[in-house]
């Protein structure tokens, strides 16, 4: 509610650019209490791993004005259509040339034969429209990635290909921020810092959090999958685990030399789901999961000439919190 809000304001008058990003860079921050060497491009990138439950109000403002701008040249008033509609945004971001630009990246889909997602009519004036403002969406998102490849730092995501993409919840904002962008108080930061880098907070400002049942908008994290499961057509299922007190592993398991993290198996379908957990840093997912992949072939070999199912599930896990795919 506070965004629509806000955005009436500065689509009705004449408000330029540069004051807009001014409040969302400066009170939006603040409100949020982020650290002021967090870059827009973390805070709203929507192809970052680590996605903020927000929106932009730079980006809503230039996607308002376009529309504003949009409906009053499809206007079927014909007193509108006479006047040539003058939308002032400043000196930085013109709305008529982010149109242009919007509007020759579509002709260039249509060429490449460009899928369309949705009911509304190719033909209709509206959906031209939302196509253009959609696009402008995606050029500023597309600006915010380019900015991420530039930066040691705070872009490592862009070289995680195997993490699977995190909302942020609020209830771990502070800690996952800082973490996700390399911006806790190590040593080589508190050395950065003392050279006037960055800006970071005291140790003993931390707060760790943990994990809750519910997403920030009160709905359940989990969901029901409904696909076909591994576990399917046996109830007799038996798990063991590389521990003390559950090391109960099969015994063609613990005539080898390999001892999976956790096997899951059954003795009536002679099936066989080893789990191998690894914690790699988020840019190394893809080599841990070919690597444990390559570690439990000869394994899987030899249980299936055994008249085994053997099936390895590599898991990996980033330093900080990531999945891999």
């Amino acid at each position: 509610m506070l965004i629509p809000k806000l955005l009436w304001p500065l689509l009705v008058y004449e408000t330029c650019s540069n004051r807009v990003e001014a409040i969302d860079d400066k009170f939006t921050r603040r409100w949020l209490g982020v650290l002021p060497g967090l870059t827009d491009m973390a805070m709203y990138c929507r192809k970052a791993k680590l996605r903020f439950p927000l929106k932009s109000i730079l980006e809503e403002y230039k996607c308002g004005k376009a529309r504003l701008l949009s409906m009053l040249e499809d206007s079927e008033d014909p007193v509108v259509k006479t006047v040539q509609p003058t939308i002032k945004t400043g000196r930085k971001w013109k709305v008529v040339k982010a149109i242009d630009e919007a509007k020759e990246f579509l002709k260039i889909k249509e060429v490449i034969e460009q899928t369309k997602t949705d009911r509304k009519g190719l033909g209709s004036s509206t959906a031209k429209r939302d196509m253009v403002i959609y696009e402008i969406g995606l050029n500023e998102d597309s600006r915010r990635v380019q900015k991420a490849v530039q930066q040691p730092q705070q872009g490592q995501w862009t070289n995680w290909n195997n993490a699977l993409q995190k909302s942020l919840t609020w209830r771990h904002f502070s800690f996952f921020i800082r973490s996700v962008y390399d911006l806790l108080p190590s040593n080589a930061n508190l050395v950065r810092t003392a050279k006037g880098e960055t800006t970071l907070p005291k140790p003993n400002a931390l707060i760790f959090t943990t994990g809750g049942t519910k997403s920030w908008h009160g709905r359940p994290v989990g969901t029901i999958n409904q696909r076909k499961c591994l576990l399917d057509g046996c109830e007799d299922w038996d798990v063991s685990a590389h521990l003390p007190e559950w090391d109960s592993h099969p015994s063609i398991i613990k005539e080898t030399r390999l001892r999976p993290d956790i096997v899951i198996h059954s003795a009536s379908t002679q099936q066989l789901i080893m789990l191998e957990l690894t914690v790699p840093y988020e840019n190394r997912m893809e080599e841990a999961h070919i690597y444990k992949t390559e570690k439990y072939l000869n394994l899987t070999n030899e249980l299936e000439d055994a008249g085994y199912k053997a099936v390895v599930m590599p898991v990996e896990v980033g330093a900080t919190g990531f999945l891999g795919s």
